[in-house]
């Protein structure tokens, strides 16, 4: 990568106060380095990370290092470029997705440093022509995994721990500062009500994220796991003793067996490895159902019970700021004031690829404790992570971390997926989810397939006394180009006992221009129309409702809502939208609640 780089523009917020003395300066992250003691804010690791500058053609020149919190790594990624403290581009990388297996015997630790050793299989882990590092005989460590055909990917170890471990900063900053009895509380706060049977009950602390859950929750029960989250701060402590000033750790997937991961970067080493510089996103380990709990809850449905008014958010920062400063300072170098205001603040959002873990939030009757004074919230001059100290420096509590998404293949899909994942959630409630084709008939199969509409033909305009519109004779088409017709997905869920159907119609794709975190994107999306949900209590009258329908559905080009109450035959028939929800576990499992509750059917949260 030593060619002149492409870079888009990016409107970051966020101004990194260690970087302001560059001046008018584009300098490119590169690579992290070790990790050292920071000396005037004991509670927030630093790590070495290297730049190089970006001459007047993009072309990466001169090294240079700044010691950099290492809970501010996921908004310094490798690749972005910052001048004077602030993100205003980053280089395009390329994006690939892997199937690999986290198992340990199918995965390796390695180090630029092992090109100098004698007897070593490895070869050049990286090349110096390809990606050229500070140093050759780097000692930062990489996960390797092994690829089909021989090739391999690398990523390295501290984008792992930061993008892996858990959604929040504040969880890796803890993780490398303290040992193991202080880091389990400050992740969990004492379980006080039981869990339903085969679930695992975690209660975060109230600095812990949601999206934090399905690690800490394996960190807690799963011994594998709880190894490797140890290993943190035990291999820093271990450096640290032998007066070491920098400390490389090996940092390894924290659950085994096969994965997806999502990563940018290059190919490198003649189109043999892959280096990984930045996780977009990997998937979750299967197992037992997850019951959370926090320790600031909001999902109650009861009063405050008198004896705790006011102690909701007592030890936590002080509630976020409601009017949040166009460019917020962050320092490395101090720590924030006891009683300051708070910022959250987010990184590019974590993908959770396939199927995501099964996720319970615990609901009470009755709220323990309300939310009581928010404190002090005059606008701090700078912001920080770490443990509160002192008072009077000026500085707020920065709140760091990844928004976690679900990976979106198309609405009928994540509709499809939503309706197996409710079922496997509400097991007591939802017997069966099928699919429906007229060869077929119902399948309970995973993977769908669609009922194909029909394009028009000759009696179809016959029977219409007014010529169509083109527009209208080319909506059976998904692909019009190529004549590929749409499908419709046909489905039905037993929900307790009663038969209920959704019909969703296959969209065709489009992209738009749009900015997410100060990224200026580009988003794949596609049409949009309503779904239609129905009771039946007859199936043969329901097969001729739908053949009925899926021939009206073309004149209306999809416009479903004209149709409910003109074909009957249902019990009950209605649209419902596809209106997401900030809770939800998976794409479209609003919209598949919504069109049960057009039913009258209220599945448990």
């Amino acid at each position: 990568m030593v060619d002149p780089i492409t870079r888009r523009k990016v409107h970051g917020r966020a101004r990194e106060l260690s970087l302001i003395t560059t001046g008018n300066r584009d300098l490119m992250v590169w690579w992290y380095g070790g990790i050292s003691k920071n000396h005037k804010a004991q509670s927030i690791p630093l790590v070495e990370v290297f730049f190089r500058e970006l001459d007047e053609r993009n072309t990466p020149g001169k090294f240079s290092r700044f010691p950099i919190a290492l809970n501010h790594l996921g908004l310094l990624r490798i690749g972005s470029i910052w001048n004077d403290g602030r993100c205003q581009s980053e280089a395009i990388l390329q994006k690939e997705i892997f199937t690999i297996d986290f198992s340990k015997d199918k995965r390796r630790i390695v180090s630029p440093s092992q090109d100098d050793q004698k007897n070593t299989d490895t070869g050049h882990i990286i090349s110096q022509n390809d990606y050229p590092l500070r140093f050759s005989n780097d000692k930062n460590w990489l996960v390797h995994f092994p690829l089909k055909d021989g090739k391999n990917l690398l990523i390295p170890c501290l984008e792992f721990l930061v993008r892996c471990y858990g959604r929040s900063a504040e969880l890796s900053r803890i993780l490398a500062t303290y040992p193991w009895d202080e880091v389990k509380n400050r992740f969990f706060a004492p379980l006080d009500q039981p869990a339903p049977p085969d679930q695992w009950p975690v209660k975060l602390r109230k600095r812990m994220r949601n999206g934090d859950v399905v690690f800490l929750a394996h960190a807690l029960y799963d011994p594998y796991a709880q190894k490797y989250a140890k290993s943190i701060y035990a291999q820093l402590e271990s450096d640290f003793k032998d007066g070491e000033k920098y400390a490389f750790i090996k940092v390894a997937p924290w659950f085994h067996g096969p994965a997806q991961i999502m990563v940018n970067g290059l190919w490198i080493n003649d189109g043999q490895t892959f280096l990984g510089l930045q996780i977009l996103g990997c998937s979750d380990p299967s197992g037992d159902p997850i019951y959370r709990d926090r320790e600031n809850t909001n999902k109650t449905d009861g009063t405050v019970l008198d004896d705790e008014s006011g102690n909701a958010w007592r030890g936590a920062p002080v509630r976020p700021l409601t009017k949040l400063p166009e460019i917020f300072d962050l320092t490395d170098d101090e720590e924030p004031d006891h009683g300051s205001a708070s910022i959250e603040i987010e990184e590019l959002d974590f993908i959770v690829l396939g199927s995501p873990r099964v996720i319970v939030d615990a609901r009470r009757s009755h709220t323990k404790s309300s939310g009581g004074h928010p404190g002090n919230n005059d606008t701090p001059g700078t912001f920080s992570g770490g443990e509160h100290h002192g008072t009077g420096k000026g500085v707020g509590y920065a709140s760091i971390y990844a928004k976690t998404v679900m990976e979106s293949h198309s609405t009928l899909r994540d509709m499809w997926d939503a309706m197996l994942y409710l079922k496997k959630r509400h097991k007591d409630i939802i017997s069966t989810v099928e699919w429906f084709t007229f060869e077929g008939g119902f399948c309970s199969n995973d993977e769908p397939e669609l009922v194909s509409l029909q394009a028009f033909d000759k009696n179809d305009l016959a029977e219409n006394a007014e010529e169509l519109p083109t527009t209208t004779r080319n909506w059976p088409y998904h692909d019009l180009g190529n004549r590929v017709l749409r499908g419709v997905l046909v489905a039905r869920m037993l929900v307790d006992d009663k038969p209920i159907y959704i019909l969703e119609i296959q969209r065709r794709p489009r992209k738009k221009k749009a900015e997410k975190n100060g990224h200026e994107i580009v988003i794949d999306t596609e049409e949009s129309f309503k779904g239609v949900v129905c009771l039946f209590s007859n199936q043969k009258v329901f097969i001729t409702w739908l053949r009925k329908i899926l021939h009206d559905i073309r004149y209306v080009r999809g416009v479903v809502q004209k149709l409910v109450n003109t074909c009957p035959g249902p019990d009950r028939v209605e649209a419902f939208v596809h209106a997401p929800a900030s809770d939800e576990q998976v794409p479209c499992e609003a919209a598949v609640r919504n069109a049960l509750l057009k039913m009258d059917i209220v599945l448990p949260d």
